[in-house]
């Protein structure tokens, strides 16, 4: 696997990149704004995979995106690389409408100048930048919605503001670092994997500087700015929807 080819499939310069929140940034931006979170292997019933390599054949090789224990991994994988201090941990998702109860969201905490950022690179439409866990005043702004983390007793929760209707949790997490054992089995009971290609709803969302696209099962949406557009699309038009608006080829 090489470090330069990740770095350019995710538009950064593969220049020497020095271990600072300024460059963490630039590197968890440039990943959402060129690899999308996809669920299309449910759709295709195809099986996932979190072994490293075949989760660089995916996004890096083929231009594809990918789930969190995909994407996360691999960003994690990079991140480590260029010398950052990363581990994963998992996240109790509220909205389980794309992953089941049983899967627990996979993310990322950083650690630079001994403070811990939540980092998360495949979440849909989510916080673009890294989080100090510890400052619940701070708030990120991204598509028009606010998020800042808050911290409980025994777990923090990442929350979001949506037009000012008050703010909800997106996911709750404790800072327990996993391993890729941890959820390497997650997929590979064949129930599960059936349960999910017949009955997940398709998902194709890819952050734009000013806005978002979004691949449902029958329709596409272009977010930017303030404009807002959607139409429907067939089962035939897929493929080309892909191609365009995600530059993959299924």
């Amino acid at each position: 696997m090489e470090i330069d080819k990740i770095l350019s499939r995710i538009g950064m310069d593969t220049q020497d990149i020095e271990i600072n929140l300024e460059n963490l940034k630039k590197l968890q931006e440039s990943y959402i704004l060129n690899v999308p979170y996809e669920n299309l292997d449910f759709v295709l019933n195809r099986g996932f995979n979190v072994n490293i390599f075949k989760i660089y054949e995916k996004i890096v090789e083929n231009n594809r995106g990918g789930i969190c224990y995909e994407s996360n991994t691999l960003f994690a994988y990079l991140l480590n690389t260029l010398g950052f201090n990363v581990k994963m941990i998992f996240a109790k998702v509220d909205d389980l409408t794309y992953i089941g109860k049983d899967y627990p969201h996979l993310t990322l905490i950083v650690t630079i100048d001994n403070k811990e950022y939540l980092v998360d690179v495949a979440n849909g439409q989510n916080v673009r930048e890294p989080m100090y866990i510890e400052d619940e005043r701070f708030i990120s702004i991204a598509e028009q919605i606010e998020y800042r983390i808050s911290k409980q007793k025994d777990f923090y929760s990442l929350e979001f503001n949506h037009r000012h209707k008050g703010w909800t949790p997106r996911y709750h997490f404790k800072i327990e670092e996993k391993n890729v054992s941890d959820f390497e089995g997650v997929f590979k009971d064949e129930g599960n994997m059936e349960h999910f290609s017949n009955h997940a709803p398709l998902l194709v969302t890819q952050a734009l500087k000013n806005g978002r696209v979004t691949l449902t099962d029958e329709q596409m949406t272009l977010k930017e700015d303030e404009n807002k557009k959607s139409w429907n699309i067939s089962l035939e038009n897929r493929a080309e929807v892909l191609r365009d608006y995600f530059k993959m080829e299924i």
